[in-house]
């Protein structure tokens, strides 16, 4: 679990990227770190 939360920083980077280049839908892209960060949170 630690590194999952050390980790979470990285991944939002890469889907803030993501959303910006166009790749992905700026909503879908919020939606997914509120998801990630829910689900390490709960654990």
């Amino acid at each position: 679990m630690d590194e999952a939360r050390a980790s979470l920083p990285q991944l939002q980077k890469a889907v803030d990227k993501a959303a910006a280049r166009g790749v992905i839908h700026p909503n879908r892209a919020a939606r997914m770190k509120a998801r990630l960060a829910k689900s390490l949170d709960q654990s």
